[in-house]
């Protein structure tokens, strides 16, 4: 007989391991429910909640840590960490919906949490996200920042058929850079870089067209030309009821980034408190101002905006939490030669870049916006692999 250590590092791990004991199919889910802990953040809760939390957590086996102040019965709000696996946070979601004091707002949260969506609509169709997907970039700015701009419609064409024919998904076309210090163009100008482009793809390739854009005008264009999905820096703070309107009626999908600022200034001492809890606040506040106008919940994706107003430390501490966005919908991990990577490695290193974008998907991100499509594709695949391996 032999005792040894099992490695678990995900939920299909435990059903693999749990299999090979020839338990039933039903059986290997409920120990794999069983096994794979949570440790689930909820901050700015009202103390009488967060004393209620702590006693329902115990009553399931699972615990919960507390601020000081709540076992001393003050007033006030606190944040607390609860750990409890995929069986005790449904029981718990059960128990807080009748509950007081804002736990019915945590028992929605968290099955958003646990229900992860495995899809993101745009128009009339499906993408699949239940395994990381590629998003090419056909940037249509001389200025890129990424320097590789195009001017001529043909080749921005011949790319994105590259794109498409190496296993890219998605192919998001933009024609204003958003580079650290740059300045914005006018939508008029914008359109004429875009439009040819864009009607040029949409005849060549079958797969989702994104437009990266903020502005109203170009957007109303762009999903007229057949553009499936809104790739919005702003996250619908310029566009504002317009844009997000139109993006309703189009059924278009959006995706909302975070930016701490402009382009023009957003590199000047970003600072935050907490990075993680202030980005996934104001994408929470946005998805909602989204949904607001009647956008289909499937059809909004957010992406933390690493390089958006973040200093080095910001953008790894971003990367090491995609997964926290998976709540509010897909993610988009968009780390693809952005300077940061630059920095670290002190040069524009192809194999740096490929490398970022394989963090970001290891670390939960859905859609993978980046450059180096066959690369980066050929890396997701090993990564497939071991995640995939029967143990």
């Amino acid at each position: 007989m032999i005792v040894r250590k099992a490695t678990i590092n995900s939920f299909n791990d435990v059903i693999n391991l749990v299999r090979n004991t020839k338990c039933s199919d039903y059986a290997c889910k409920y120990f794999a429910n069983k096994s794979v802990f949570n440790l689930i953040i909820v901050e700015k809760i009202d103390n009488r909640a967060a004393n209620i939390l702590k006693q329902e957590a115990i009553s399931v086996g699972a615990d919960a840590a507390i601020d000081e102040s709540v076992s001393r019965f003050k007033m006030g709000v606190s944040n607390l960490v609860l750990f409890a696996n995929a069986v005790q946070v449904e029981k718990l979601i059960n128990k807080f919906r009748l509950q007081p004091f804002g736990l019915k707002d945590v028992s929605l949260q968290l099955r958003s949490i646990i229900n992860k969506k495995k899809v993101f609509k745009c128009k009339q169709k499906l993408i699949d996200i239940s395994n990381p997907i590629i998003m090419g970039i056909i940037n249509m700015d001389p200025n890129s920042f990424s320097g590789d701009g195009f001017i001529n419609p043909e080749s921005a064409c011949r790319r994105a058929v590259e794109f498409a024919e190496s296993g890219a998904v998605i192919i998001d076309i933009g024609a204003e850079s958003s580079r650290p210090w740059s300045r914005p163009i006018d939508a008029k100008r914008e359109i004429k870089r875009l439009i040819p482009a864009l009607k040029k793809i949409r005849r060549s390739v079958n797969i989702p067209i994104s437009v990266d854009t903020y502005k109203y005008e170009t957007a109303k264009v762009a999903l007229s030309e057949g553009a499936d999905i809104i790739n919005d820096i702003f996250a619908l703070r310029k566009g504002r009821d317009k844009l997000a309107t139109l993006v309703t009626d189009t059924k278009a999908g959006l995706i909302l980034v975070h930016m701490k600022g402009t382009p023009n200034n957003m590199q000047k001492s970003p600072k935050y408190k907490n990075c993680v809890s202030e980005i996934y606040e104001f994408l929470y506040k946005r998805k909602a101002y989204a949904m607001s106008f009647g956008i289909n919940e499937e059809c909004i994706a957010v992406d933390p905006g690493p390089g958006f107003g973040k200093t080095i430390k910001h953008n790894i501490e971003l990367i090491k939490n995609m997964n926290v966005f998976s709540a509010l919908g897909a993610v988009v991990g968009a780390v693809s030669r952005k300077r940061f990577v630059k920095h670290i490695v002190g040069t524009a290193d192809k194999l740096a870049f490929v490398a970022a974008n394989f963090f970001v998907a290891f670390y939960g991100a859905d859609i993978i916006r980046v450059h180096d499509v066959k690369d980066t594709i050929s890396i997701l695949k090993i990564m497939k692999l071991f995640e995939d391996y029967n143990v």
